[in-house]
């Protein structure tokens, strides 16, 4: 039995990400781990939909298991978010590949980039910085590559250089329609469905399941533009501005500099609402939290508390005497989440919450 695992957000899961689970099958897997972003994702942004209904869906169509990437690491740099993936499957002990969608789908011009970026000296990067590039122009330019424009393909390269010394394979689908397109065709980008929900628009042909619940970001940007105005960040520029700024979107125009992408500014501002300071994706992460799994997954499951060397649950309350910060993030950005929320209900703790794992 062969075992791949993915690094998802399915933000919302759709026909696309079928198309890869298929695509990965098809290689030769016969089973899928899916590493996914809770409530809060690697854009700077809350989840559309919620994480239980996100992990259903996936195994509905064709994940075994589905386990969260814990808050931080899922509102982190490409890197971090990489690295804290990569670093949950590789401890599971029985993952043979990592499967990712990226948009030159070919996996030796990604391992030559990864390879090139490894070989680059830092001061050059921050000297082109210095100049106004940002961080990803920054190395497009200095390894003489234009593949880091696609983000699909940024995160591969990321994945690529993390695979490294763990033992699991990369592999690569290539997507057939770009990460942020607003193309409509067979399959959509999961950015064009977000706008689509937004616009009250009908979703049904692209994705597997409607979403009932959903959350938007705007919703929640005077409790955000609050909680940034009153707690210290590693950016002080976020905790000037935020009792200036009229909406979120202002606020990300204030605090952006040339030399600095719009998706780490949204991230920023979020780890700022959030509580959450630089150096806490810098451990690996301390356990991984079961959110939905088949009976394939549930055999995975005996294998990872037999062989494996990281902690899972269903619960966060068990979860928690490992690392209570770590749980009180997740915590954090689940109100924040129900806070986001189209049409308000009563909250539901996560430290209560627990995930029925059918059979």
């Amino acid at each position: 039995m062969k075992t791949a695992g993915i690094i998802a957000e399915y933000n919302p899961f759709h026909n696309g990400h079928i198309r890869h689970i298929r695509a990965t099958r098809e290689a030769g897997y016969d089973r899928i781990i899916a590493v996914m972003s809770g409530n809060v994702v690697q854009r700077g942004d809350v989840a559309v939909c919620d994480m239980g209904f996100r992990a259903r869906t996936a195994v509905a169509n064709g994940v075994d298991l589905v386990l969260e990437l814990p808050v931080p690491y899922s509102l982190s740099s490409a890197e971090d978010f990489a690295r804290a993936g990569v670093s949950i499957l590789s401890r599971f002990g029985c993952v043979d590949a990592l499967s990712f969608g990226s948009e030159c789908g070919d996996v030796g011009r990604l391992q030559a980039c990864a390879d090139a970026i490894d070989n680059i000296n830092p001061s050059e990067i921050k000297a082109l910085m210095s100049d106004g590039l940002t961080y990803p122009q920054a190395t497009a330019r200095l390894i003489g590559d234009d593949i880091l424009s696609g983000a699909n393909n940024t995160l591969a390269i990321e994945y690529i250089r993390k695979l490294k010394g763990t033992g699991i394979l990369p592999f690569t689908v290539q997507r057939n329609i770009s990460h942020d397109s607003s193309e409509i065709a067979d399959t959509v980008s999961a950015m064009k469905l977000r706008e689509m929900l937004r616009a009250g628009e009908d979703i049904s042909h692209f994705v597997p399941e409607v979403p009932e619940e959903l959350s938007f970001i705007e919703n929640a940007e005077k409790l955000i533009l609050s909680l940034a105005a009153f707690q210290d960040s590693d950016n002080p520029r976020i905790k000037k501005y935020a009792m200036q700024a009229s909406s979120l979107s202002e606020l990300y125009d204030m605090v952006k500099t040339k030399n600095v992408t719009h998706a780490r500014v949204r991230r920023e501002v979020l780890q700022a609402a959030l509580g959450i300071r630089s150096g806490e994706t810098a451990i690996e992460p301390p356990y991984a939290r079961i959110l939905a799994a088949n009976q394939t997954g549930i055999e995975i499951l005996g294998e990872i508390k037999k062989s494996g060397t990281i902690p899972v649950s269903t619960s966060l309350m068990e979860l928690s005497k490992i690392s209570e910060r770590k749980a009180e993030l997740t915590e954090r950005a689940s109100k924040l989440w129900h806070f986001a929320r189209a049409e308000q209900g009563s909250y539901r703790s996560e430290f209560s919450r627990e995930f029925k794992i059918s059979t």
